[in-house]
Parts: structure tokens; sequence; C-alpha cells
């Protein structure tokens, strides 16, 4: 789990998109319709059986500093409002899941995991790349595709029976800059929108999940952590040169 007092801010960077297209997509582009306004407000955390990598990611950006989410597409009182003051890449973003008239339907950075919600179309930018990321608990393994392919593969550590990742389809929420490129988080901590089922806290963070390095690299391949992914230096190094907020990860038993 993330420690806020081991993070710094890191300036929001240019969304990486496929086939260098520009950086808003048009609303709507390749969105299924949504599910039932009924079935939202249920969390829905276990991977899909039969996952397959998406070839490409529609992402909504937050326009203003406050974000109100919405219970249904046509509600008028936010249930929750997310501030980009909170975030360490300086802007929040959600991950679409369909379009509802004037609101998408998206996935929450937020307790409990799989929560769902909406957005309206005019608070936030819609983007989108063409990454993705699963992580296999028993196998010690994190892969990364471009386009559906896998082009990167790591060796990682997760967490510990008692203190286990949880598992489920989650995304990239920001990135941070740790003080100390040399302590057990690295040179760089993706905080993802998944969250400890077993820390309610952890140091002065919120027991939010992380993908970052370590000083501790003879510890990959094993289950040693409070339920953070870990990976190389050099790994993650790579991955935060290269992807967006906002890209989905798959994490499997």
């Amino acid at each position: 789990a993330l420690g806020t007092d081991a993070t710094s801010p890191v300036p929001p960077t240019t969304p990486v998109l496929p086939n260098n297209a520009a950086a808003a997509a048009s609303p709507g582009i390749g969105l299924p319709a949504s599910n039932p306004p009924s079935s939202n407000s249920s969390p829905t955390t276990a991977p899909a059986a039969g996952w397959r990598p998406p070839v490409v990611t529609l992402v909504a950006a937050a326009r203003n500093r406050l974000t109100p989410v919405y219970q249904t597409a046509t509600a008028t009182t936010p249930f929750v409002t997310f501030d980009n003051r909170k975030n360490f890449s300086g802007r929040h973003v959600f991950v679409v899941i369909a379009q509802e008239g004037n609101a998408y339907k998206v996935q929450l950075p937020m307790r409990p995991n799989g929560r769902t919600g909406y957005v309206k179309a005019s608070d936030v930018t819609i983007y989108q790349h063409d990454y993705a990321l699963s992580v296999d608990l028993s196998d010690h393994t994190l892969i990364v595709y471009k386009g559906g392919k896998e082009v990167q593969r790591e060796i990682v550590a997760v967490g510990t029976a008692k203190y286990p990742t949880p598992t489920g389809s989650f995304f990239l929420r920001e990135l941070a800059k740790p003080g100390n490129p040399r302590g057990s988080y690295g040179p760089w901590a993706f905080g993802l929108s998944a969250y400890s089922n077993v820390l309610q806290k952890f140091g002065r963070g919120d027991g939010q999940i992380g993908i970052h390095g370590t000083n501790q690299p003879g510890a990959l391949g094993t289950n040693a952590s409070h339920g953070c992914i870990r990976m190389k230096n050099a790994a993650i190094i790579k991955l935060a040169q290269t992807l967006p907020q906002g890209v989905p990860i798959e994490i499997t038993q």
C-alpha cells in the first residue's frame, strides 16, 4: 500500500495515443450502450472470464478542479466529488465504460473496489490510448500490452497472505515521484484505482494499491508486499516514461 509521505506530485503529461492521434477523441466513439442505472451501485471487482486486453481504452479527464460524480446519468445531485488537488498527476481521470445521453459511465478510484458512477460530458475531456496491463498474482507476472499485443513482461512481488493484492479490473490513477529514488518505492510509483481490502490506512496514506520500484530486488517473484506490486527500478522507469493515466489493469489470482 502507498503512503503519501513517500511521494511527490508529478505534473500531468500529454496522453500517449495510438498512432499519434489527436489528444481528444470524439465523444461517444466506440462506446457501447450503458447498463441500466440500477446496476450502477453494485461493485464489480471479479475479473471477467476469458479477459483479453482492450485494443483501445477511452478515458475521461477532469476539465475543472472539481469533478462531480452522479449515481445515474440523469441525476442532478452528486454523491461524490473528486478534487484535482488530491491527485499526484494534477488531475483525475476515469476509465469510460459506456455513454448514456450527455453522461459517461465510468470506473471510480474509490472504495469499495469496483465502484462506478456517471460524469457529465461537460465536466470531462475524452481521450484514447492503446495500452493495458495484466497482473497474475500466482505467477508473479506483470504484462504490458499495446494495441492488444504483449510488448513487455516483468517479474513482480505482490501482497502477502495477510495483506493480499486485491483482484479485479482497475486502472492507473496517478503517477508520483518518491522523495528517495533508492528507497522502498524506487524512482516512480503509479497509484491505482484499487484499495487494500485489509488496510484502511498505511503510513499517511489510505491503503491505496500501487505499482512501484523497489530497493529489495531479491524479493521479486514472491509474496512480499502490503498489497502493492513491486518491480525492477529499470522496469518502472520505462513504464513511467510510456504509460498515460487511465491505463486499465486486470489483476487475477
